[in-house]
């Protein structure tokens, strides 16, 4: 089976789990600017990935809209991975529950634009102001200081996913 790693990084943490991932199946990663888009029907499996924000999967919509046979999805953001927060993502971007995976990657404000950081700053002082801050809210907050919460196992189901369907 030919398989490629696709992602867009706006900081460098979708790129790492990108390389991580395109190293365990053998295959090669690239930026998605970099790709001819007519170059990814010769693939058999698409791994996709692209940062979160709002829960949505940056670049996914031109991914989904080359109607690829058999593409898989990774979305990098700063919430805790859990179920909950997979199953947002995967609703909110009409991608199946199953092709869908959430890893964390963290933030890096000198790699930050002025209008990101300006929204990141909003959601930032929102969170500040809950009352009843959740587990996830004080961990975000913690990591708007700067911080790199990727984690090579957290690949592992994806792995797992795209070897089985081999």
């Amino acid at each position: 089976m030919k398989k490629i790693v696709v992602y867009q990084s706006g900081t460098g943490f979708t790129a790492k789990y990108a390389n991580w991932i395109a190293e365990e199946l053998g295959c090669e990663a690239k930026e998605y600017k970099k790709v001819k888009t007519d170059e990814l029907a010769a693939y058999d499996t698409v791994v996709y990935g692209g940062w979160i924000m709002a829960n949505m999967v940056y670049g996914y919509d031109k991914i989904k809209a080359l109607k690829l046979k058999n593409v898989i999805v990774f979305g990098v953001g700063m919430s805790i991975p859990s179920e909950e927060v997979a199953t947002k993502i995967a609703a909110q971007n009409e991608i199946e529950q199953e092709k869908l995976f959430y890893f964390e990657g963290g933030y890096n404000p000198k790699k930050v634009g002025f209008l990101k950081k300006m929204i990141m700053n909003m959601i930032k002082k929102s969170i500040e102001q809950k009352i009843d801050k959740t587990e996830d809210d004080i961990h975000m907050l913690e990591t708007f200081k700067g911080a790199d919460c990727t984690n090579r196992e957290s690949i592992k189901p994806l792995i797992h996913f795209v070897n089985a369907k081999e």
